[in-house]
């Protein structure tokens, strides 16, 4: 279909365009914190934010727009009520709603004691790929700032846990004792990296992680090396529990987020039942399966 998929994040905020020359796709710093902070008519903010990116991305006009992230939040555009579990993977359980005749907004899911937003596409986007792939039962596993694993059964999401890996990496880099002595914008090390994931198998992970300060003070490891280990640590003790698990595995993710999971399910003997998906695409194929569902606008 042509539309274009809006991903409206904590932080970022991404439009992407697939058409037949190709994907276009802009990314700007104006998440939904950022927005919120302004005051004012958050709608009217929001939407200023997306008219300007539209116009940049040189879309047609007349084409959908689908937003999900945190657009629907308390700090969005407008707060919807999260959809519940379990979450059927074909989008029937999906909460939206039409912001006007061609923007529509999509929000996440709930248990009684975890929410996701915005990981709800992605999760779609996988089962519209995979298809009749698909094992079942699993844990799915989407890195990112807030990890989500999700448990999939028959069809359905019926379990979700958030873990903070990737901000309390930035939190450690950034405001600790350890920022003097880690170097987040460092090449990924995987020596160091495996170092890491080894303690944190020797748990817990708050009694280990002091280690990446004694490394350079005691061993002279470089501040390069040090932020590696530590994102070892955080990543190794977020996969660890699933050691004692039999069910199959999937990980979404892109980049240096799918190194760094791939290398830490590796070398935690997680490889043979390990399924490695892309991610790039995923929120626009899911945020497709939702569009798909909808009733057309006379």
């Amino acid at each position: 279909m042509d539309f274009i998929s809006c991903d409206w994040g904590t932080t970022h905020f991404r439009l992407r365009w697939s058409d037949n020359s190709g994907n276009r796709e802009i990314q700007t710093d104006e998440g939904a914190a950022r927005l919120a902070a302004r005051g004012g008519d958050r709608a009217a903010v929001y939407r200023e934010t997306l008219d300007r990116g539209l116009e940049a991305l040189g879309a047609p006009r007349d084409l959908p727009v689908v937003l999900s992230g945190m657009a629907s939040s308390t700090l969005g555009w407008k707060e919807l009520p999260y959809a519940r579990l379990p979450f059927a993977l074909d989008g029937s359980s999906a909460v939206w709603e039409r912001l006007d005749a061609r923007t529509i907004l999509v929000s996440g899911f709930c248990s009684d004691s975890d929410m996701v937003r915005g990981e709800e596409t992605q999760a779609l986007g996988i089962a519209a790929t995979l298809g009749t792939a698909l094992a079942d039962p699993a844990c799915w596993i989407l890195p990112g700032t807030h990890s989500k694993h999700l448990e999939v059964r028959s069809g359905f999401i019926v379990g979700v846990r958030t873990f903070m890996t990737g901000e309390l990496f930035d939190l450690l880099t950034h405001h600790s004792v350890l920022r003097h002595t880690t170097d987040a914008l460092a090449p990924f090390d995987a020596d160091a990296f495996a170092e890491g994931v080894e303690a944190a198998r020797q748990g817990p992970v708050t009694g280990a992680l002091f280690q990446a300060r004694t490394r350079q003070v005691l061993g002279g490891k470089p501040a390069s090396a040090n932020a590696s280990f530590l994102s070892g640590l955080l990543v190794g003790a977020e996969l660890e529990p699933l050691t004692r698990r039999e069910c199959p595995l999937l990980i979404a993710a892109s980049g240096a987020l799918r190194t760094a999971y791939s290398t830490a399910a590796r070398r935690l003997g997680l490889e043979p039942r390990l399924t490695l998906v892309e991610s790039t695409s995923l929120t626009a194929r899911g945020q497709e399966v939702l569009l798909r569902r909808l009733p057309v606008v006379p």
